[in-house]
């Protein structure tokens, strides 16, 4: 005889069905015990850069030491202009570095690098900091340093006036095509005399270093070789004359010395 299913007994189960227990989430909240932490709510990708701004504001940083008479004032109108978006305090301190950068670049070139250095920390976003940081990197030879201040100057501004540097980075880093590609990308009349003189140097130095010594020599000879109380004019009269001597022109280089005796103490 077949046996037939119990029927219910119409009272409600004690324990709870799996399906209504997994269809419908608990309402209970799980007690919190004392001392336990509030939880937080997950951070938005926002919330992370605002952290991340503010842990690199506070983060150490050995900045040199800036003498008592510079008070930032001394610095040249354009570059004073660019730190306007900087908050007072800070654009006055990037200001100081920049004077003693400037300063220091010719006598003591790794101070000089220094303050550059601690100008870029304060105010990455600014271009003419960026640009002044990586001339001061060249100074010292730190090309591929140099190379990525300048860049990052050249984005920001789209100055022509980093050109010259950057093609003296692709020289010192071994590229000389690439140093005469670049100098052949801008026109000189757009260039401070400073800048020309720069960019001539790279330039003659692309050719020497490609073996096109009568190149480099034409390639320096220019206006500027006869201006004598410019910042860079020993530096390229100097060039011209290590040209003719490596173009086996001996003859001119003496003459040369001759007529500038006084910025070429040493030959």
């Amino acid at each position: 005889m077949e046996k037939r299913p119990s029927r219910p007994s119409g009272r409600p189960s004690s324990r709870p069905s799996s399906r209504s227990s997994s269809s419908r989430p608990s309402d209970r909240r799980p007690q919190r015990r004392p001392g336990d932490r509030p939880s937080r709510p997950p951070m938005r990708p926002n919330d992370r850069r605002v952290v991340s701004d503010e842990n690199k504001r506070v983060r150490k940083f050995a900045e040199p030491p800036i003498p008592e008479e510079v008070t930032g004032k001394e610095l040249e109108k354009r570059e004073a202009f660019a730190l306007q978006s900087l908050a007072a305090d800070n654009a006055e301190r990037v200001a100081k570095h920049l004077v003693c950068l400037t300063m220091f670049l010719e006598t003591d070139p790794e101070r000089a690098y220094w303050h550059g250095q601690s100008a870029a920390f304060r105010a990455g976003r600014v271009a003419i900091v960026r640009e002044l940081a990586g001339i001061a990197a060249l100074n010292v030879k730190k090309y591929q340093e140099a190379q990525k201040e300048l860049r990052a100057a050249q984005r920001i501004s789209g100055s022509p006036s980093v050109i010259p540097y950057l093609a003296q980075c692709e020289l010192a880093l071994g590229n000389p095509r690439k140093t005469l590609e670049i100098a052949g990308s801008v026109d000189p009349k757009i260039l401070s005399a400073a800048e020309r003189v720069e960019l001539r140097l790279a330039a003659s130095g692309a050719r020497r270093a490609l073996g096109q010594h009568d190149a480099a020599v034409v390639t320096l000879t220019c206006p500027e070789l006869t201006q004598g109380d410019a910042l860079w004019s020993k530096k390229l009269r100097q060039a011209y004359c290590d040209a003719l001597i490596a173009a086996g022109r001996d003859d001119e280089a003496a003459r040369f010395v001759a007529k500038y005796p006084q910025t070429l103490t040493d030959q």
